[in-house]
């Protein structure tokens, strides 16, 4: 038997059938069981547009007798008589029965199935009915998003699914977004989902700027489905706390076969939206005349028209001058081209498709390209026995800038600073290195750091899944799988010496460095499930064990000083220095779970799983989570009332635990370092202890009561679903500070609370059914409330640079943190009553004395807004008249707000840089007030630039996402063409001014979130598409 199993992998691996085992299960599969046929009906399926339906089956009622249609939808089948019924069922369509009669010939058409309740969708380790699901458990088809011209699986999900919020904190190609699913839970150990592509659990270590799903193309995917409450996720324990979600790439259907390719072509913009508007050459040259008036005034002195720099003595002759943002940005393309052939028999279903990805970047030397392929293959090469591969490579390209963060770093910052006066080139061509003014600071050209640094990156990914499937008694499975996931990247960095940094315009030395990277990451599952019915008793269970295993190799050079440009290789560099990095970490894990229904009436679901984790202690590496859901279909009781138009009313409760172990790997043992001493004036080098070792280091934890209600109305037409929940995370991985005696400042160890309560709607109606004319509507709303509960002792965290927030028991987590703003000082008889911070003046900005002390100083500062929104909504309406087609995709958020740092910058008054238009609004005079927000020149620049709650603003929005118009021609044969055109981010209807109101400069991070430093643009995108299946 194992000499068998191990040639038929090899044979399976080698993509090589047996002819004659494939022809024998064709003969057995096609075959009917034998009785006296008194007569034999033929025919032919399709669906009510007119579309064939190949596999199709078709059942003589009350028997075991029966067959599937072919790839033509023609079926054949032999019936004991005139009375006997035929039963036609199909995925997505409504079950239809027919009585035979004296006919020979019964051509059927099936219907959509409305009622969308036996419907089967992809759960933890197996598949489940919709209606028998006692989870919170959604799921979005391919069909619903195919035609979102994205980049990855989780761009998405935007607006599809109640109770996830999907935020696009970045326009950057390729990059990531931030996926909350019941809001954030975490401190210190990241608050991402758990990411599983068909079956295997993948590491997805978040970046705004290298999103790893992005490996994967999109128009592979069948089905994404979230699990969301604890009762399903806990199958997957230490790593379940945040939500899982689950991708399904596509599957050949048996009795099919098809050709299909997919292309579509367009431009993406960088919106005016996202242009903040700063003062051109003419207004920038008069106010820095202002400015110099103001301080001659302030100062007593007469003013001096001689002081102004000649660049600026006739502003009206400058005009507009150079927008450094439109210099930064363009307009960029966009494109996408997909082959898939499928085939599917009774024994042998395969698929591989070829895709390849370009999208360039609206901000210039910026883009991301992927080539993909995938090949899934299935079958049964004998009785008993199924065996698959699904193989993945990806090839991705990217070419990246630094857009993100301070003035220092971010070269869209720099563009907006930079003076309007400046021109991009000088007469002869070559850059104009000189841009910021005629003052004492001058920046670099952004435009030419941005082209004359290379900043690429390539990743190889290959994604493999096995398995082996043994069905020795009926009702009774095992499986073997074997998944490697295998990334190899490199990623290179060259700074010409024309590249200059913020204040330091070039010449500058020319820096290089490549970083290699290597992560394989190997998993092993063995399941034993058992499947049985008896009378009104239906249970399935299973049995688990699971190994896994991820190694992470770097190595990385740096060079410094080239002595040339033209030779960027790392050994041209007359400095260079080199690091080197090894992790692993390991799980095993053992798992259970019992499904059981009384009479379809009754449903319970209890799960478990156990993990050991090498990134814990060895005091504290093992750890339960158990689970245990209930549904009661009241619609089914004999008491409930019998009418047409309630379909079903299903009650649901859950609870659970799962966990969080994303920390690093060695966080629970000590570390050393090196460090010098110096011995007597000779300085030495040494090892030393850096961290402090923690045995006890375990698991976050995350308990979650659920209660849902789903109800089916109107024949299926209406469906609802309804839940609240109450998730509490608990022994929080977080550093806390510790005593000075211990020779440490900090250690990490398991302290604090937090609470995440809400609740989520989700409405799917077909709304015109009948006809040419056909209307549905998918809507969800999602309410949450987090709080800190604990956090150790502490009374406040804070974090992001500036300590722009702050977590704080009784509070949400990473609130803004800073001044309360109070206006502006209108004349010295108010500055004399207010409490004052040093050298404050009349014009100046004022703050509240939170602590009422008499003074401002840093104890008053204070919470001063809220990036989570009080709701979140999406909804979805696809239309189709004919041949026609449309569907609209609006997503909301409501009560958010966005923390505006990057105005410390661009409304920072001190003559030297470019500013925002609205300084022309300054107070200049107690009769030139102002409009209240703009300090005078003559104040100190420094406590203008505080953090404060002046810019904090509201950033709800309601964004039209995705339109899409598609028009499709069907031949009698199995020949179809659709061509569409689809809009991605058209229209924003929001009071933020400042750009896309998600922008996130610390990205995925739940302690510092809603900073905008300024941002890489979120593109508005237009294409055109063509689809053909054969």
């Amino acid at each position: 038997m194992n000499r068998k199993l191990l040639l038929l992998l090899g044979v399976l691996h080698l993509g090589i059938w047996p002819e004659n085992a494939q022809a024998h299960r064709l003969a057995r599969n096609n075959a009917t069981v034998q009785f006296r046929a008194d007569q034999t009906v033929s025919g032919r399926v399709t669906a009510e547009n007119g579309d064939v339906l190949p596999g199709v089956t078709v059942m003589m009622k009350a028997t075991t007798t029966g067959t599937t249609t072919d790839i033509e939808g023609n079926y054949k089948i032999s019936v004991t008589g005139p009375s006997a019924i035929l039963v036609f069922s199909y995925v997505g369509y409504a079950t239809r029965e027919i009585t035979v009669g004296n006919s020979s010939v019964a051509d059927v058409k099936l219907s959509t199935d409305d009622k969308n309740l036996n419907e089967v969708i992809v759960v933890g380790y197996g598949n489940q009915e919709r209606r028998d699901v006692t989870g919170a458990v959604s799921m979005v088809k391919s069909q619903n998003i195919k035609d979102l011209p994205l980049t990855s699986a989780d761009q998405k999900l935007s607006g599809q699914v109640a109770g996830v919020q999907v935020s696009q904190v970045t326009g950057t190609p390729g990059g990531g977004v931030v996926v909350r699913v019941r809001g954030s839970g975490s401190l210190g150990a990241g608050d991402d989902p758990l990411y599983v592509i068909d079956g295997f659990p993948v590491t997805n270590s978040f970046d705004k700027s290298t999103n790893p799903l992005s490996a994967l193309n999109p128009d592979d995917i069948e089905s994404i489905t979230v699990l969301k409450d604890a009762s399903s996720t806990a199958i997957y324990g230490s790593r379940g706390a945040n939500g899982v979600i689950l991708i399904s790439t596509k599957q050949a259907k048996a009795g099919t076969s098809k050709i299909e390719f997919n292309a579509y072509g367009g431009f993406q913009i960088a919106p005016q939206r996202s242009k903040i508007k700063m003062m051109n050459a003419e207004q920038f040259a008069n106010f820095r005349t202002d400015y110099r008036q103001d301080l001659a005034k302030f100062e007593g002195r007469t003013f001096d028209p001689a002081s102004i720099p000649a660049d600026y003595q006739n502003p009206s002759a400058l005009g507009a001058g150079t927008d450094w943002y439109d210099v930064l940005t363009k307009t960029a393309a966009q494109q996408n081209y997909n082959l898939t052939f499928s085939k599917g028999t009774d024994n042998l279903r395969s698929v591989l498709s070829a895709g390849y990805f370009n999208q360039d970047g609206v901000i210039r030397n910026t883009g991301f390209e992927r080539y993909s392929l995938r090949l899934n293959v299935d079958g049964s090469p004998m009785k008993n026995v199924r065996i698959g591969l699904n193989l993945n490579p990806s090839f991705v390209n990217r070419k990246i800038a630094n857009t993100e963060g301070q003035s220092n770093t971010s070269l869209l910052t720099q563009g907006l600073l930079n003076s309007p006066v400046a021109a991009v080139y000088n007469a002869d061509g070559t850059y104009n290195q000189r841009v910021t003014s005629t003052d004492a600071f001058v920046n670099a050209n952004p435009l030419s750091t941005l082209l004359d640094t290379k900043n690429s990156s390539a990743t190889a990914r290959v994604l493999t899944n096995t398995y082996l499937e043994v069905t020795p008694l009926p009702g009774l499975t095992l499986k073997t799988t074997f998944n490697v996931d295998y990334t190899s990247a490199r990623f290179d960095l060259f700074k010409a010496s024309t590249v200059g940094t913020f204040r330091n315009p070039p010449p500058q030395p020319a820096t290089g460095s490549v970083i290699n990277n290597s992560m394989i990451n190997w998993l092993n599952e063995n399941t034993l499930t058992y499947n049985r019915t008896f009378g009104k008793h239906r249970f399935d269970a299973l049995l688990g064990y699971t190994v896994q295993k991820e190694v992470y190799r770097q190595n990385a050079t740096y060079g410094a000083s080239y002595p040339s440009d033209a030779v960027e290789t790392i050994n041209a560099a007359t400095a260079v220095t080199a690091g080197a990095d090894y992790q692993e970490w390991r799980l095993l894990s053992y798992l259970a779970r019992i499904n059981y229904s009384l009479a379809d009436r009754y449903l319970l679901s209890v799960a478990i799983r156990r993990d050991g984790s090498s990134r814990f202690g060895v005091d504290n590496r093992w750890a339960n989570f158990p689970s245990v859901s209930g549904a009661w279909r009241v619609s089914e009781e004999h008491f409930f009332p019998k009418t047409p138009w309630v379909e079903e009313v299903k009650i649901r409760a859950s609870y659970g635990l799962s966990g969080n172990n994303n920390i690093g790997n060695y966080a629970y043992i000590p570390r050393i370092g090196t460090d010098n001493y110096n011995f007597g004036g000779t300085l030495a080098s040494g090892f030393l202890l850096s961290s402090l070792a923690n045995s006890q280091l375990g698991w976050e934890s995350s308990r979650q009561t659920d209660l849902g209600l789903d109800v089916a109305l109107l024949k299926g037409r209406l469906y609802v679903s309804a839940e609240f929940y109450n998730r509490h995370t608990e022994d929080m991985l977080q550093t806390l500070d510790i005593p000075a005696s211990s020779g440490f400042s900090s250690a990490i160890t398991n302290v604090g609370n937090v609470r995440n309560r809400g609740f989520e709607l989700s409405v799917n109606s077909k709304n015109a059914v009948s006809g040419k004319f056909k209307w549905d509507t998918d809507f969800n709303i999602s309410f949450n409330r987090n709080k800190v509960l604990d956090i150790g002792g502490k009374t406040q965290i804070l974090s992001g640079e500036l300590s722009s927030n702050i977590t704080k028991v009784g509070q949400p987590m990473g609130m803004f943190y800073g001044f309360d703003f109070q206006g502006i000082v209108q004349n010295q008889t108010e500055l004399d009553a207010i409490p004052k911070y040093a050298g404050q003046v009349v014009g100046s900005v004022k703050y509240r004395d939170v602590n009422e002390d008499g003074k401002i100083d840093v104890n008053d500062r204070t919470t001063i807004g809220s990036p989570y929104p009080k709701f979140t909504w999406g909804m979805t309406n696809r239309f189709s008249y004919g041949k026609l087609d449309m569907s609209v995709l609006i997503t909301g958020v409501q009560g958010s707000q966005i923390f505006d740092v990057y105005k410390r910058f661009t409304t920072n008054i001190d003559g030297v840089f470019n500013v925002e238009e609205a300084v022309k609004d300054r107070w200049r005079s107690p009769e030139q007030p102002g409009n209240g927000e703009i300090p005078t020149t003559n104040a100190s620049t420094s406590w203008s630039r505080e953090l404060n709650s002046l810019w904090v603003k509201n950033a709800s929005f309601v964004s039209v996402r995705n339109i899409t118009l598609g028009y499709t021609i069907k031949t009698p044969s199995k020949f179809s063409a659709r061509v569409y055109a689809s809009g991605q981010n058209m229209f924003l209807f929001s009071p933020y001014k400042g750009g896309w109101p998600e922008l996130s400069y610390q990205g995925n991070s739940s302690l510092a979130p809603g900073i905008n430093y300024t941002g890489y643009p979120v593109p508005v995108s237009y294409i055109l598409g063509v689809n053909f299946q054969f």
